[in-house]
């Protein structure tokens, strides 16, 4: 049969014309999808959007802050403080046109009942400036005048200001490091562009009045300089560089926003990883069902070849019907996204992140839409191929039940463990076994770990089928009629079985992995705080973190007022500083100060490599103590030397001990306050560690530590251990339980392809439902037939994903132990592998829904006559 070949416009209209029949022919099985289409690409564009808005308001700040500035001199990565003589020696350098110290702390309001909230928008991250000297940045001053010194005067954002109700006159109590600070406000501004915090306030005062708020009396947290006219700031930059040596960081504003964007890409690399599990489980449910479609086509694509449609046109025929979903899904994707990154930004700004209001790019919702088109392409492409190279007379004898095939090959298994185990293996290493930031790394754990996913997806049969078999026994006999119906229907096609329960598998076999290293995390340093504290109270800004936006600080003379109090038996100061670049590593850590006696009457640090007493005599002299983490990555060993450059001085330093500790993640260097100081440049405590005289004065001692606290420090919080160890447990949990909330979009698209599968199901067994419909059962034993077998799948899936993702886990938390974090020891979350095994029953009753009901609405005698 030959024919004449139809014009191209022909062939066109023709194959969309049948590809649009296909899809309304089965229009639940279109909407599911669709569905999972739209969920994948919803994910993407939130993600891009919400990446987008934290770059560009971050580019945008720093515009704001320095859009008149030529050159930026600080600590590297604005780390640490300079010496106060540092700006003269600025000013002195030819090419010099003004320089501007400032120094900089958080600020919180103060309730009339003497409160501090808690709340982000309860911060005001305030400036002491210079107001003598031309204005650095590019706001604009929207109302009243600039504060004048001595008067406790300060400049607000105008935003948030109104959002306060706080306007030009009023008289606001804040939370300063020095205590509480009434100030009256003398001027509004606003930032270059509008540019909102999402509800963090700045503001600023002259630099005299913050020193002493700030309790930074002698030194600079930066210095911003301003070229000559004809001063090329390149140049300046190079003579201002060798004027103060080595240790302080002299750059463009354009370098120091690059920084920071650098920083924020890490955060990236996740979140992109995390958007694209949901996107790699919906192609892989519309990669099964349309290879479940193609199977119950075969009869028609029999008869389209027989009637002399071409291989490759029976193809594209598949492959439209998966575009056209495609389009449809995508549309309904960027709806969905745009909602979700409201979402995510509302999210990221409450972890104390100051991110503006909603930046939309099209170039994100391009690129979303290209990547579901892709993705949906990828898993219709095995289907249509397939459909093409079936023989005409195959097809049209074959049933719809082909495909019924053995799962459980040595070949699969083969393939499967190729893939699973140096995706494991890898994407640990990639992930949590190198201090590596770059681009390379993250794009290395992003590939290994889809590798791994894939694994998974090969080897999901040897765990599904086995765990379908073994739950289907306690269920048959409950209920012998319907669950042997339903354990039958779930193993007839064991392949569709286990491609269906695999979806499952991959997004909570993710979440088991998060909750496992969560929950070892927090074990491992809720048993290093059992070992080492001997503490009673610790004292901290409210929301205090290592890791993070700039700290309030304390005080250098609270240390002497809560020493003073009859129940106090010791008290001792620790500092800390966050470096992205730390000494002889060059990865994110941080720096740790105390002095060694002072330090050891309160708690029990464990120093390896030398007696204690040597180690202690050694950090005295101006030898540092790194983490057993820190120095088996970069190689440290007790004699070594390691040179610190900061901000306030350039020394070497020798290594007298090893610190057993997970401090910092293990990624941190101790050393004296003294040490601290002449090279960093930080002068502030960061927390006060407090130890009753004795056991019976600790109730007491709490008791007036909080009165101290609420009386003159309210910004201040006493925690005793048991807050601590919740403190770092409630960090922990929240970033892991961010990540876990954008995997639930997988978990969502692997229940909507059980209902897939149950709805085809259903489509496949018409006649089988009418014969029993026909012989008694009635509609509520349809049902439960259905909701049972969807319980089978779901339950499968759940324990399979719970497997898989210990499995993953416990290598790589015996990975992160045996290479960057030696302290780290398994802890198994027993409470969320519960939670995670009912939310399998949940999603398979709640799966079962639609097809159920569909099922036992079927006319007996219509069900009898379906072909």
């Amino acid at each position: 049969m030959t024919g004449r070949r139809l014009p191209a416009g022909a062939r066109i209209s023709s194959l969309t014309g049948l590809s649009l029949r296909s899809l309304r022919a089965r229009p639940l099985r279109s909407v599911l999808n669709g569905a999972a289409i739209a969920l994948g690409v919803g994910m993407v564009f939130g993600v891009l959007l919400l990446t987008g808005t934290i770059h560009d308001t971050f580019g945008r700040l720093y515009d704001a802050l320095y859009g008149n500035t030529d050159v930026v001199v600080s600590g590297e990565h604005s780390a640490g403080s300079l010496p106060e003589a540092t700006i003269d020696t600025v000013r002195a350098v030819p090419g010099v046109a003004a320089a501007s110290g400032n120094v900089y702390s958080v600020f919180r309001t103060v309730a009339p009942d003497g409160s501090v909230e808690r709340a982000q928008t309860a911060q005001v991250y305030m400036v002491g400036i210079d107001y003598a000297q031309p204005d650095m940045t590019t706001s604009e001053q929207v109302a009243g005048r600039d504060p004048r010194e001595g008067r406790g005067e300060v400049e607000l954002a105008s935003e948030w200001a109104g959002d306060h109700g706080i306007g030009v006159g009023d008289r606001i109590r804040m939370s300063t490091p020095a205590g509480i600070a009434t100030l009256t406000v003398s001027g509004l501004y606003e930032l270059a562009g509008g540019l909102d915090l999402g509800g963090y306030g700045t503001g600023s005062m002259p630099v005299g009045d913050a020193r002493r708020a700030m309790d930074k009396p002698d030194v600079w947290d930066e210095i911003d300089v301003i070229a000559d006219d004809g001063a090329a700031p390149e140049a300046l930059l190079g003579r201002i560089d060798a004027a103060l040596g080595r240790g302080v960081q002299v750059a463009t504003p354009e370098t120091k926003s690059d920084e920071a964007q650098k920083q924020i890409g890490s955060l990236d690399i996740v979140l992109y990883f995390f958007s694209g599990i949901a996107l790699f489980v919906g192609a892989f449910l519309i990669l099964n069902s349309f290879n479940m479609t193609v199977f119950q086509r075969m009869r028609e694509i029999g008869t389209l070849r027989a009637l002399g449609a071409g291989a490759w046109r029976v193809a594209r025929t598949i492959v439209v019907e998966a575009l056209l979903l495609a389009v449809a899904g995508s549309v309904a994707g960027l709806a969905l996204g745009a909602g979700l990154a409201v979402l995510l930004v509302q999210a990221m700004q409450s972890f104390g992140l100051p991110v503006s209001g909603l930046h939309f790019s099209w170039g994100a919702a391009v690129a979303a839409v290209l990547t579901g088109l892709l993705a949906t392409l990828a898993g219709a492409a095995w289907p249509a191929v397939r459909a093409a190279r079936t023989p005409p007379i195959v097809a049209l004898v074959r049933s719809s039940g082909a495909g019924r095939r053995s799962v459980l090959g040595a070949r699969r298994a083969a393939i499967g463990l190729a893939l699973f185990v140096p995706g494991a293996i890898l994407g640990g290493l990639f992930w949590f076994g190198t201090d590596s930031q770059s681009a390379f790394a993250g794009i290395g754990a992003i590939v290994a770990t889809m590798v791994l996913f894939l694994g998974m997806v090969r080897l999901a049969p040897f765990l599904v089928i086995p765990l379908v078999k073994l739950m289907s026994r306690p269920l048959c006999a409950a209920m012998p009629a319907e669950g042997r119906l339903a354990a039958d229907a779930a193993q007839s096609n064991p392949a569709r079985t286990a491609a269906t329960a695999a979806t499952l598998l991959v997004a909570l076999s993710v979440v088991v992995v998060n909750a496992t290293i969560a929950s070892s995390f927090v074990g491992s340093v809720k048993s290093e705080l059992d070992q080492r504290f001997a503490r009673d109270l610790t004292v901290q800004p409210l929301g205090f973190q290592d890791y993070g936006p700039p700290q309030a600080g304390i005080a250098r003379g609270l240390r002497a007022e809560i020493a003073a109090l009859p129940e106090a038996g010791a008290v001792a100061r620790r500092r800390s500083l966050f470096l992205p670049d730390m000494p002889a590593g060059g990865v994110d850590g941080i720096v740790v100060g105390y002095e060694p006696r002072e330090y050891d009457r309160v708690d029990r640090m464990d120093y390896r490599g030398a007696p204690r007493e040597q180690v202690l005599r050694g950090l005295e002299a101006g030898g540092v103590v790194p983490a057993e983490t820190y120095a088996g990555a970069h190689g440290l060993a007790v004699g070594d030397r390691v040179r610190l450059e900061g901000p306030s001085g350039v020394r070497t330093a020798p290594v007298v001990g090893i610190a057993d500790t997970f401090d910092g993640g293990g990624q941190a260097v101790q050393m004296s306050l003294g040490t601290m100081a002449a090279v960093y440049g930080v002068r502030n405590d960061s927390q006060l560690i407090v130890k009753a005289a004795s056991p019976d004065r600790r109730a007491a001692l709490e008791r007036r530590v909080d009165a101290l606290l609420a009386r003159e420090h309210p910004g201040l919080e006493a925690l005793s251990n048991a807050d601590v160890k919740q403190s770092a447990t409630d960090a922990i949990n929240q970033q892991f339980g961010f990540f876990n909330a954008i995997v639930a979009i997988a978990v969502l698209v692997g229940a909507l392809g059980i209902v897939n599968t149950l709805t085809m199901s259903v489509l496949e067994r018409t006649r089988e439902i009418g014969v029993l419909r026909a012989l008694g059962a009635s509609r509520w034993r349809v049902r439960r037939t259905l909701a049972h077998e969807s319980l089978l799948i779901a339950m499968a899936g759940t324990l399979a994903g719970i497997l898989a993702g210990l499995v993953v886990a416990v290598i790589w938390v015996l990975g992160m132990r045996a290479t960057t974090y030696p302290g780290m020891t398994l802890h198994l979350p027993v409470a969320p592998l519960v939670t995670i095994a009912v939310l399998g029953v949940v999603l398979g009753v709640l799966a079962a829904i639609v097809p159920a009901r569909r099922a036992a609405r079927l006319d007996p005698l219509a069900a009898l006559r379906y072909e």
